[in-house]
């Protein structure tokens, strides 16, 4: 299986009723039956999405570093908790991945560089070449589409790692 990052969009007055069941939150998430929510799925692109926007494996400046590993995490205690942007945060990452369009994100992809920091998958950057990196544009793709359409109607964000 692997570690996968996936987001859910939705509107400010939901995700502030869902950070007042503190408790109950990240179930609440990954068991929600609710189709007002907007999701998103990387696969295991995150991490390489990351540096891409980033040139670090786990920090970096915002708003760049708020797409994939932003915002305030719900469960201090563990790794692969869900993490909360707000819709201004939400809004910042847009513009700016809105700002890097595709061609340039793949002019900045160096698979010498993913592999050299151990970017997870670490063994596919070197070994898959242009197939690896066209999995990367496809999920970077989405994911300015998806920060596009939840800035656009005012979402918060939640993503997890796991």
């Amino acid at each position: 299986m692997g570690m996968t990052w996936s987001a859910t969009a939705m509107d400010p007055a939901r995700a502030a009723a869902l950070l007042e069941q503190s408790q109950q939150i990240e179930a609440a998430l990954y068991e929600r039956d609710d189709a007002a929510a907007q999701d998103a799925y990387l696969d295991k692109a995150w991490h390489a999405i990351h540096f891409v926007l980033t040139g670090s494996a786990w920090t970096g400046e915002a708003p760049w570093a708020w797409a994939i590993l932003g915002g305030t995490p719900l469960n201090e205690d563990d790794d692969a908790s869900w993490r909360h942007l707000p819709a201004e945060q939400v809004r910042e990452v847009a513009q700016a991945l809105a700002a890097l369009p595709p061609a340039e994100f793949a002019r900045r992809f160096d698979a010498q560089a993913l592999a050299d920091a151990q970017i997870y998958p670490d063994t596919i950057w070197l070994r898959d070449g242009d197939e690896a990196k066209q999995y990367v544009l496809d999920y970077y793709a989405q994911l300015s589409g998806f920060y596009a359409a939840a800035a656009a109607r005012g979402d918060d964000v939640f993503a997890t790692i796991g």
